[in-house]
């Protein structure tokens, strides 16, 4: 049998041993020897004992008496953007049109009235250029009606040399229309003429025939004083007699014939008058419909030098490019249409952070703040400190229809670090907002999980 096996009767011995421990006599060698040992070991086992649980105490007690009066921040943290204190200019064209030069990048820095983008002019310049045209034939028309109204010459110079043609077309039927009125009023001329000779000719003739008849009478008294004294036949009396009336019915005649002839001629005067009235009253009432659509014109024109203007799209302030739309030479940009958003440079700079509901009501507008800027390392370069200036009085969505609070922070300075010519930060930044809304001990801190399982304890269900 080998060394490493065990026999029945070795097994056996082990286990009687279990079942029958050695006892030692009181009072012997051996129970004296293990009595000290025992004592000895409690003795030097308490002490220790003692000692380090003191020390651990007194630790605790330390601990708990410096958490106690030592205070630490209450911090919600919130996140955001940079932003200009004034409102971001949003670069639109009201008409609209085809883009045909683009000079601007994303994120450029422009400067006030540079040129962003131009469109093509070729529209607007015929636009304008037809506009022109119809003021100028206006204004040529216009010159004609007060040239026949005033009963002048026109003077068509008030136009441009490249007009002629027009200034042809007006002069033309400026000779049309003084013809028809001249020859009108020549047959009203000649009428008048002819009047006047008739009244001449039929007042000589009154003048003679009155003439006649008084003679006749002065003959007929004298005969009639003959006859009553036998001196004159009755029948040379009666003779007489009727030619005295017949003298003065001539005379009669003639007079009815002057005053026929008087009115004939004043009514070629007077259709004369009215024919001239009528021309000017027609020529004016022309010019006021004239005037009216050159009014019309002229504000159209002032548009089309407007729109003209508007095809180099220009910055209002200077800033920083932001999400420009028009990208394509030869695109159509529809009227009303977002070309850019500049962001403006020379206004203060803020940051809007997005505060959540829940930390919100912890919130005090004068609170102070640190902003870590996520574009330079904090470890680094620091935070700058600021002040929550504002927070919006109802909540918004974002992107993942979560409601929130807009925050804005006042910063202290414009760029991290220690040197203010360098590290400036920018609009459109993302930043952390670290918002201290309070202290409290680290007591209360370290306490505050046992605070709350003992508020949230034998409410389940």
């Amino acid at each position: 049998m080998s060394g490493n096996q065990i026999t029945k009767s070795d097994t056996k011995a082990v286990e009687e041993k279990k079942l029958h421990p050695v006892q030692f006599k009181i009072g012997s060698r051996q129970t004296r020897y293990l009595a000290q040992s025992v004592v000895l070991e409690e003795a030097g086992s308490s002490s220790l004992i003692r000692a380090g649980m003191m020390t651990v105490g007194a630790v605790i007690v330390a601990f708990i008496v410096w958490s106690y009066f030592t205070e630490v921040d209450e911090v919600s943290v919130s996140f955001g953007e940079v932003i200009p204190s004034g409102q971001i200019q949003t670069i639109q064209h009201l008409e609209g049109g085809i883009v045909s030069e683009i000079l601007v990048s994303e994120g450029q820095i422009v400067e006030t009235g540079d040129v962003l983008i131009r469109l093509d002019p070729a529209a607007a310049y015929s636009e304008r250029a037809q506009m022109k045209a119809r003021r100028a034939g206006l204004l040529l028309k216009a010159e004609r009606l007060r040239a026949i109204g005033m009963d002048r010459q026109p003077d068509f110079s008030i136009v441009g040399k490249e007009y002629a043609g027009m200034v042809e077309d007006q002069m033309a039927i400026y000779r049309v229309q003084t013809g028809a009125q001249d020859s009108s009023r020549q047959v009203l001329i000649n009428q008048i003429e002819q009047s006047s000779t008739e009244l001449d000719l039929l007042e000589e003739k009154e003048t003679t025939l009155r003439q006649q008849l008084s003679i006749v009478q002065d003959e007929l008294k004298m005969r009639e004083s003959l006859f009553k004294q036998g001196l004159s036949s009755k029948v040379l009396y009666l003779e007489l007699k009727r030619e005295a009336n017949q003298a003065h019915g001539d005379v009669n005649k003639v007079v009815q014939e002057r005053l026929k002839a008087l009115e004939e001629h004043e009514e070629a005067k007077n259709r004369l008058a009215q024919d001239v009235a009528k021309s000017k009253e027609e020529a004016l009432q022309e010019m006021g419909g004239v005037t009216q659509e050159l009014a019309q014109v002229r504000e159209a024109i002032a548009k089309l030098e407007d729109r003209v203007k508007r095809l180099e799209v220009r910055a209002p302030v200077r800033g920083i490019v932001k999400g420009l739309q028009a990208t394509t030479i030869g695109g159509v940009l529809a009227p009303g249409a977002t070309i850019t958003e500049i962001v403006p440079l020379d206004k203060e700079l803020i940051v809007e952070t997005k505060i959540a509901t829940r930390d919100v009501g912890h919130m005090r507008v004068g609170q102070p703040v640190t902003v870590k800027i996520t574009s330079f390392d904090f470890s680094r370069y620091g935070g700058i400190t600021g002040e929550l200036s504002a927070i919006s009085a109802t909540t918004f969505m974002n992107e993942k229809e979560e409601p929130y609070y807009k925050g804005l922070i006042a910063l202290d300075r414009s760029y991290v670090g220690y040197d203010p010519s360098n590290n400036r930060i920018m609009p459109g930044m993302t930043v952390q907002a670290d918002v201290t809304t309070g202290k409290k001990t680290l007591l209360q801190y370290l306490l505050k999980p046992v605070y709350s399982s003992v508020n949230e304890a034998f409410r389940e269900r």
